[in-house]
């Protein structure tokens, strides 16, 4: 479990990150109430996600086989 002391240093450091996002939007022309609102929704959508599946990158993948005759190469050279 992450202490205080570590998790007000991660907290200043995500604040940093996400003031440096909102500046990014708001010079592109947008205000910066909707930025945050579609912040709190990006933070939503990624919980959901989260919750579902905490770790995607471990998920097998059902990739097709490259085991037919024709997938080899070398025997085409």
């Amino acid at each position: 479990m992450i202490g205080k002391s570590e998790n007000a240093e991660l907290l200043e450091d995500l604040d940093a990150v996400v003031s440096d996002v909102i500046d990014q939007f708001v010079t592109k022309g947008h205000e910066t109430k909707v930025i945050i609102e579609l912040l709190t929704e990006v933070v939503a959508r990624r919980r959901v996600a989260y919750e579902r599946d905490p770790d995607p990158a471990e998920d097998d993948v059902d990739e097709p086989a490259n085991d037919w005759p024709g997938a080899d190469v070398r025997g085409a050279l």
